[in-house]
């Protein structure tokens, strides 16, 4: 899988937004990996880098939000807007691992559902049968 990084940073200049993109013979997801404060401040910048991780190819979306130290409301009007654009393409989109923060806004909008179980992305030898 090759990764890549977008030129979107916070304040200690470290990436908030890394994208995962699947080889094409692969039906792997394509992963975006978010990380530190999530604000409306933010939103443009890093909705600019999740589209275009949208556009790589027709592979679902997984976005990894283990990271995640605080998140706006905007992000979750965000996240339903994309999760349409792609259910429109026959595409899904899940959440992986969100922290805390994250996971207790996801339930308090209704959005739990997204989540994806955890056994979906442990190795195999670690999944139970």
């Amino acid at each position: 899988m090759r990764s890549t990084v977008s030129p979107r940073s916070d304040r200690n200049d470290r990436p908030r937004v890394t994208v995962a993109r699947r080889r094409p013979s692969s039906a792997a997801p394509t992963v975006v990996s978010l990380r530190g404060e999530l604000d409306a401040a933010a939103l443009y910048s890093l909705a600019e880098t999740f589209g275009d991780a949208m556009t790589l190819d027709d592979s679902d979306v997984v976005i990894d939000m283990a990271d995640v130290d605080f998140i706006g409301a905007a992000w979750i009007g965000a996240l339903v807007r994309s999760r349409a654009s792609l259910e429109a393409e026959d595409r899904a989109l899940t959440v992986r691992s969100p922290s805390r923060v994250a996971n207790r806004l996801l339930d308090l909008c209704g959005l739990s559902y997204l989540i994806e179980p955890v056994h979906a992305h442990a190795p195999l030898d670690a999944r139970t049968t």
